[in-house]
């Protein structure tokens, strides 16, 4: 098998990757007094951490100017250019909600439904390449609505430690096509693949059935197979938190889920959700 080309040193990278993986997620989560000035240890600390799991928890006791506080808080870690999809917007942010209108429904992340396995953008194109992605929670559910959530790069190691013929598979530039829709584009390609822009390890990937189309091979669709156990098991890096209101999630992308959700009619569920094409 070929390693991609950004694994030089592939057995060095797996070294480091395991020995500074934080698997506590409370040595993840940062108190940010002001969101829109971070001090520079409030920065560093952040992104140290985003830098070994490719994600932070952060919280704050800012109330007030939720989404500028937000906007402003991603630009300072250098998440400027924000994906401007169909839902999205102030500050290239969306409402995350149980929503009441028929067009956004049709969506689950907008619903109180369970949300499967997934990374963010699987469907876009090359050139709006969803890199990074943050939530923060307004309001939590009254019931339920917990992230559960793996870095893919640890995906990619424990699978590749597993049997490395299954990585090989989910590297077939032709794995997996997400089909037109409306004014979207087809896009085709390997679940894991090497970045053009980065020159870094990413995924893209959904659990869901519908409106996604398989390489008719049995070596990816047993890898699939394979991946869809992983993620389903429990390791030592998987984690599972409910954000609470003033908690955010800042990271590179990691594949997440959600569980269902029952709303507090005087305080439905709210998440503010950014999703940009540059990497922390």
């Amino acid at each position: 098998m070929q390693t991609l080309t950004m694994f030089q040193n592939y057995q060095a990278w797996q070294e480091v990757k395991l020995e500074k993986y934080q698997t506590n997620l409370d040595d993840c989560i940062i108190e940010i007094k002001n969101p829109k000035n971070l001090t520079n240890n409030e920065k560093a600390k952040l992104l140290d951490i985003v830098k070994t799991n490719n994600f932070v928890i952060f919280q704050t006791k800012i109330k007030d100017d939720l989404e500028e506080n937000i906007a402003t808080l991603n630009q300072q870690l250098g998440l400027v250019d924000y994906d401007k999809h169909l839902f999205a917007e102030n500050n290239g942010l969306s409402y995350i909600q149980n929503t009441h209108l028929k067009k956004q429904g049709e969506f689950i992340p907008y619903t109180d439904k369970e949300l499967n396995w997934h990374t963010d953008g699987y469907y876009n194109c090359e050139a709006e390449r969803v890199r990074s992605f943050s939530l923060f929670c307004v309001h939590p559910a009254k019931v339920g609505g917990e992230n559960q959530f793996i870095d893919y790069e640890m995906v990619y190691l424990l699978l590749k430690q597993q049997n490395s013929s299954i990585i090989e598979a989910l590297e077939h530039p032709k794995a997996m096509t997400i089909p037109k829709f409306e004014n979207r584009p087809i896009s085709t390609g390997g679940v894991f693949f090497e970045d053009k822009k980065t020159k870094k390890l990413m995924m893209r990937y959904t659990q869901r059935k519908k409106n996604v189309e398989w390489f008719d091979s049995q070596e990816i669709l047993e890898a699939k197979t394979q991946l869809d156990n992983l993620l389903n098991s429990t390791t030592d890096y998987h984690f599972q938190h409910t954000l609470k209101a003033g908690q955010g999630l800042i990271c590179n992308n990691i594949l997440h889920k959600r569980s269902a959700f029952v709303d507090d009619i005087t305080k439905p569920r709210l998440l503010l959700r950014g999703r940009y094409f540059n990497r922390l």
